[in-house]
């Protein structure tokens, strides 16, 4: 039977954004094979793929010893499984799965869904050492595909990838899609609601959106202001779960905790925020908002620009301005419904001209195909 791989820094992402195109595959006569840090999302194993734990990514991890673990881990697996594709998601399961299929000779494809903190500073080391891994593990890729045009911008200024890879196929979603038929249209909620739906990062703009509430509640009693998603307890930029769990919702924002489906929030939700200053791929809370017809606030930043249409269905805000989101959330709420609920309709019709599943899936099955002619 013909094998492909999906590989990522975690498993509950594989399961979440890419079920449809694991089902895609399954339905064309592929194994798929998931390789990723065994975690509390054993969901990854349901879909009927063949999962590969990994011991040595640390996705916050910055020791090369350990990343050299991880190329090893990584050439294991792959030859063990000797697939006729791995398709690669995130930073280090793209960069050290690049390596490793090099050395073992099997094609892969990349994509890049966000470049992270990493190129936060130009001037930084990360940033040149991080960018230098990337043009040495890119020089072989079979394909590169990007979420938003920034990245694929960035990357071709930097050489990273171009006309100097012969061969290389390189292509350019919507992020990951959104599958039109799980996620639909709902009418507004009578009660106006406000939710930030993400990991608890401070660079998700939790602490804008969490003073931005506390300045709006007072002339607003009514409205309600919602964090939903887990503490990241590991990650330098998260929020910690003592002052989540502190938050009044009498005064301001509370914490709903995490959820594994977010469809029941998003019909209690008048307007979906993500003032996010995260180096972002397109983010898939803000597609499945658009899908279910809410409108958006977000940043003018790369990835989440690419969701809204300033005044037919939202608006931008400056990154790490609570009180350019407290004006945009305000002038919301000044709103009347039919004009809140013509957003609502302009986001749903963007999703389905822009960010249909399909289309994303497409892409990966004309390269798979393309490359095993």
């Amino acid at each position: 039977m013909k094998r492909v791989v999906i590989s990522s820094n975690t498993a509950w992402t594989i399961f979440n954004h890419r079920a449809g195109l694991i089902k895609t595959l399954q339905d064309a006569g592929y194994e798929v094979h998931t390789v990723a840090p065994e975690s509390n999302f054993t969901d990854i194993k349901n879909p009927g793929t063949v999962f590969h734990p990994v011991r040595n990514l640390e996705r916050k991890g910055k020791n090369p010893f350990a990343d050299l673990f991880l190329i090893r881990e990584y050439y294991k697996i792959y030859k063990s499984i000797h697939p006729e594709m791995v398709f690669g998601y995130t930073i280090k399961a793209n960069i050290y799965s690049a390596i490793a299929c090099r050395l073992a000779g099997i094609p892969m494809t990349c994509t890049v869904n966000g470049l992270g903190t990493a190129f936060d500073n130009p001037a930084g080391f990360t940033y040149r050492i991080v960018k230098q891994l990337y043009r040495f593990a890119f020089r072989k890729v079979r394909a590169v595909v990007f979420q938003n045009k920034d990245d694929r911008a960035f990357f071709e200024e930097q050489r990273i990838i171009g006309s100097n890879l012969k061969g290389q196929i390189v292509r350019s979603v919507n992020g990951s899609g959104v599958d039109l038929l799980k996620f639909t249209c709902a009418p507004l909620p009578e009660k106006p609601a406000f939710m930030l739906i993400s990991r608890m990062l401070k660079n998700k703009g939790v602490g804008e959106f969490i003073e931005a509430s506390r300045r709006i509640k007072s002339a607003h009693p009514e409205a309600e202001f919602i964090l939903l998603g887990p503490a990241d307890s590991d990650n330098p930029a998260g929020v910690p779960l003592s002052e989540l769990e502190a938050l009044d919702s009498a005064a301001g924002a509370y914490y709903a905790g995490a959820a594994k489906d977010v469809r029941p929030w998003l019909e209690k939700c008048s307007c979906m925020v993500l003032p996010s200053y995260y180096r972002e791929g397109v983010p898939k809370i803000l597609i499945e908002a658009l899908a279910m017809g809410r409108p958006i606030i977000t940043t003018d930043t790369p990835g989440c620009r690419e969701t809204v249409i300033p005044g037919a269905n939202g608006w931008f805000v400056e990154p790490r301005s609570a009180g350019s989101l407290y004006h945009a959330m305000d002038r919301f709420l000044a709103m009347g419904r039919d004009e809140q609920g013509a957003m609502g309709v302009m986001s749903r019709q963007l999703a389905e001209e822009k960010f249909d599943e399909k289309k994303v899936i497409a892409t990966y099955m004309e390269i798979l195909q393309h490359i095993n002619d």
